[in-house]
């Protein structure tokens, strides 16, 4: 603790000005150090750099129309899901192969999209008086010459029971993008 020197008594106290342009400083670098990454990631969406979704205002706004063209020009399609979620493998995997006629690609080989199913942490979510929380996330991204994920393209969000269990979640996600989509 700082501190300060008193010219009338000649005694030493804490310095309250000193101890508050700490917490200032502090203050500011954590407020930059929040603001500087948004900004590099909102340059890189109005650029077009993220296939068919932007970026603005911490959401992700899809384009349907462009999307379907991506799906329709893939032929293959690589599935990322937690590790040994069998649940979400077999539900990406009836999707993608009896419902969308597209090959799955190896693990580790090229392949045109990526799909990505999992759960959204309700950990970080802010409570409000509903008991509706997003539960599961279906993310669809162009893929690397590795066959990583690259740019997103689409993103599909189930909101439900915070209560449900995520066999359910995995079923209803990909339901919800079917019915967007007129997958059957």
């Amino acid at each position: 603790m700082a501190m300060c020197l008193s010219s009338s008594r000649k005694a030493t106290y804490p310095c309250a000005h000193t101890t508050a342009y700490r917490v200032t400083f502090l203050a500011l670098v954590l407020f930059v150090g929040s603001v500087v990454p948004r900004a590099f990631a909102q340059t890189g969406a109005e650029e077009g750099d993220l296939g068919t979704c932007t970026l603005h205002n911490h959401i992700y706004s899809c384009d349907g129309a462009a999307f379907q063209k991506e799906l329709s020009a893939a032929t293959s399609v690589s599935l990322e899901t937690h590790v040994a979620d069998g649940i979400a493998q077999s539900t990406l995997k009836d999707l993608v192969e009896k419902k969308l006629h597209k090959t799955i690609a190896p693990e580790g080989s090229p392949a045109d999209l990526v799909f990505l199913l999992e759960p959204i942490d309700v950990g970080g979510q802010i409570e409000t008086d509903s008991s509706l929380q997003d539960l599961g996330t279906l993310r669809v991204y162009s893929a690397t010459a590795d066959g990583r994920p690259e740019h997103l393209l689409w993103a599909e969000v189930y909101t439900g029971n915070s209560d449900m269990s995520w066999p359910i979640v995995a079923r209803s996600v990909v339901a919800k993008f079917e019915k967007r989509f007129g997958i059957k």
